[in-house]
């Protein structure tokens, strides 16, 4: 008897649905391309509960027939193609057929949909993928599809959905990501009754970047018009000076489709070349168009990557394109008050200061010595005092007296004992002898652990904040605002105080004692960066999810350190309650004990 069968088309659209949709942020995607391809010039979506309860996408599009209306519940049901040859020349968002059907095999669905020409419209319902009503009905032109109760029959997917925050800030970042493309045709979000956003029809882009990211954004890009080789780039990229800690600002179309493209990526580091640090990004908002048959989208069931035939050709000109936005752009002059004690807005820069235009002569300043700065948060040992009043907390003991070049460049850890620094490797490790062996730190994950510990210990103790001389303003896009006052109480609770004005606008009044003030501004937005890629959330774990994301202000790998300073270093981790590791789960410490180091040169 045979083993292999044909799953029932229930199954299959099930299976096709765990491809398709993921979350209701993909849902939203899937319809909203659809009104798109529809030619539709208004796009209204409304989501309840997240999008657990209702995802409702309303657009003034073409609207179909009663036939269509019915067909387009049929797996792989598509308009947009005919024969094999047209999958090499897919020039509309949707093209498979198969993200209504997969969207009503996990739902409670309808579409209400009528053609401009038509006296009535045609109505379709369908639970869990099964047609339980379809009849004529009263409707605008256009269509409507609603899907209720999502994954109400596959309650294990619903095990695996996030916190609504979290849910709500993917639909809004889908929603940034196809409507950027298309300024001409205006979007709108209502969230639980109440209107998210609204972004009219414009005949140019800038408007919308306004509305989505705020106004010191859009101030910060440079507009981008290149082309080469059948190959046009548009848009707009960050200036010299604004990157963020990850690439999730990074927002790449290609034909009018976002998608995650290493070739894109690659070129955009080449543009900028040597202007970015390690491990910075700047954001950036490209639109790449080349020939249809030179990419391929059918290489993800989310069609979130793409495949080139030329990758580096792709790469080549995009980074050609930045170069030149780059050199066109003019130069910024920053003109100080002369008032203004100039030393405390230095922040290790030079800055040259131009008086009125009655004085004649340039006066320069010059960056504060290393003495003046501290590195990092608080690395530098402190100069013993003279008495002995209470130490703080979080620094541990000196060990006993040693000669004073000694004493400064060493430290303590658990199971190393003593350890004397012998010096650095790449400006990252510090080297060190100790525990009868040879002991590497990796500076920056030994820093975050500190810095973790400290934040950690400051919000438990209720003493966490330090008050910023000066508020900052600060413009983030609408979903990060929400994000910040969703979560201002755990914010709060590590030192973060934040106050909303507007809804992309907050102000910071105090950062966590522990940290720097120094650029508190770019700190605050990494911060922000790196929960909203973890689709951090409000609930137990945010403190620590917090803490761990605000370590980044720790110092970095080639920030160089001074014996004193790795010295300082050490001891602070030896005070730790887990020093081998840092917030991440990356060690701090490895030992190579000198028997490793006897058998690695054949004594032993």
């Amino acid at each position: 008897m045979s083993k292999i069968k044909v799953l029932s088309e229930a199954i299959s659209n099930r299976i096709a649905a765990g491809e398709v949709i993921e979350r209701p942020a993909s849902v939203v995607k899937e319809l909203v391309e659809n009104a798109v391809d529809a030619g539709a010039t208004a796009i209204v979506v409304e989501i309840e509960k997240a999008g657990q309860k209702l995802i409702a996408v309303t657009d003034n599009g073409s609207g179909m027939d009663a036939d269509d209306a019915l067909m387009c519940l049929e797996p792989h049901a598509t308009s947009k193609i005919r024969a094999a040859d047209d999958i090499d020349h897919i020039i509309t968002l949707g093209f498979r057929g198969e993200a209504i059907p997969s969207i009503a095999a996990v739902s409670r669905f309808s579409l209400v949909t009528r053609l401009y020409d038509s006296r009535e419209g045609f109505e379709v319902k369908a639970h869990g993928g099964k047609i339980i009503a379809a009849e004529p009905a009263g409707c605008a032109p256009g269509t409507r599809v609603e899907a209720r109760d999502l994954f109400f029959n596959v309650p294990a997917r619903k095990k695996f959905m996030r916190a609504a925050s979290t849910e709500e800030s993917h639909i809004q970042e889908i929603l940034y990501m196809l409507s950027l493309p298309y300024p001409l045709i205006s979007f709108e979000l209502i969230m639980d009754g109440r209107k998210s956003f609204s972004s009219p029809a414009h005949d140019g882009l800038m408007p919308r970047i306004k509305t989505f990211f705020g106004k010191n954004y859009a101030d910060y890009l440079l507009p981008v018009d290149y082309a080469d080789d059948g190959i046009s780039v548009s848009g707009f990229a960050a200036r010299h000076g604004l990157t963020r800690g990850s690439r999730r600002e990074q927002r790449t179309f290609f034909n009018g489709r976002p998608v995650e493209s290493p070739a894109a990526y690659r070129g955009l580091r080449d543009g900028y070349g040597g202007l970015l640090e390690k491990g910075r990004f700047p954001p950036c908002i490209l639109f790449i168009r080349l020939d249809p048959q030179d990419i391929d989208v059918n290489v993800h069931p989310a069609k979130r990557e793409i495949r080139l035939k030329q990758e580096y050709k792709v790469s080549g000109v995009i980074a050609a394109a930045v170069r030149t936005a780059l050199k066109q752009a003019p130069t910024p002059s920053v003109t100080l008050d002369a008032a203004i004690p100039l030393k405390s807005l230095l922040s290790g820069a030079q800055i040259r200061y131009t008086p009125p235009a009655a004085e004649q002569a340039d006066l320069e300043f010059n960056s504060p010595s290393a003495d003046e700065l501290p590195v990092g948060n608080e690395l530098r040992p402190e100069p013993k005092p003279d008495s002995s009043p209470a130490r703080d907390s979080t620094v541990p003991e000196e060990p006993p007296p040693r000669p004073a070049a000694e004493n400064a460049a060493a430290g303590s850890l658990p199971d190393c004992g003593a350890v004397q620094i012998l010096g650095f490797i790449d400006e990252t490790y510090v080297l060190g002898a100790g525990g009868g062996g040879l002991v590497v730190i990796d500076q920056h994950a030994a820093h975050e652990r500190i810095m973790f510990e400290r934040l950690l210990n400051a919000a438990r103790q209720g003493v966490a904040s330090q008050q910023l001389l000066l508020p900052i303003t600060l413009e983030l896009s609408r979903a990060e605002a929400a994000y910040v006052s969703k979560n201002s109480e755990n914010f709060l609770e590590l030192g973060f105080e934040t106050d909303a004005l507007s809804s992309n606008t907050i102000i910071l009044n105090a950062i966590p004692a522990s940290l720097s003030q120094q650029n508190a501004d770019g700190l605050f937005r990494d911060i922000l960066s790196e929960l909203l890629d973890e689709g951090r959330t409000s609930g137990k774990a945010d403190l620590e999810a917090l803490a761990r994301a605000s370590c980044k202000a720790a110092v970095k790998a080639h920030d160089c350190l001074t014996p004193e300073e790795a010295g300082s270093l050490l001891r602070q981790l030896a005070q730790c309650e887990l020093p081998f590791s840092c917030p991440h789960g990356r060690p701090t410490i490895i030992s190579i004990p000198v028997k490793e180091l006897e058998r690695r040169f054949g004594r032993k």
